[in-house]
């Protein structure tokens, strides 16, 4: 009988523990954004936590964008951006008129690793990418101006 209470004793336990995980906020908090490669070249960045995204019936990603964050950023790349406030995140990249650029593009939320892709930036070719916690997009991404 004794044994039974104290096993019975230690299911309970471990289900409230286990259980915790479930009421704590799984909230984004922080995303780490790395853009190495062709290391030395410029490229117009654009980032956004302001901005409203859907998908439509075509596949394609639409973003309108309410405040940006357009800067020149020298390769690599790797900086820190807090989306606690809007839980989502934005970034075009472009490089220079007459230059291709050959990156390796990683994307971290709180230390999980959601984007690990490599491959060639072109002149009038933005890169876009575009993240909102819990939602599915595309990798097609268009920009409504």
């Amino acid at each position: 009988m004794k044994t039974t209470i104290s096993v019975g004793v230690a299911l309970v336990l471990l289900a409230s523990v286990g259980a915790c995980s479930v009421f704590e906020d799984q909230s984004p908090e922080n995303l780490n954004f790395r853009l190495s490669g062709s290391d030395g070249m410029q490229v117009q960045a654009v980032y956004s936590t302001r901005f409203a995204a859907g998908t439509t019936e075509e596949g394609v990603t639409e973003v309108r964008i309410f405040s940006a964050d357009t800067v020149l950023e020298t390769l690599p790349i790797d900086t820190t951006i807090s989306i606690v406030e809007n839980q989502q995140f934005f970034v075009q990249i472009l490089p220079g008129p007459t230059d291709t650029v050959d990156v390796a593009v990683r994307v971290e939320i709180d230390g999980r690793q959601v984007l690990d892709n490599t491959g060639f930036i072109f002149p009038l070719s933005p890169w876009r990418y575009v993240y909102q916690f819990n939602q599915l997009l595309t990798d097609v991404v268009e920009v409504i101006i």
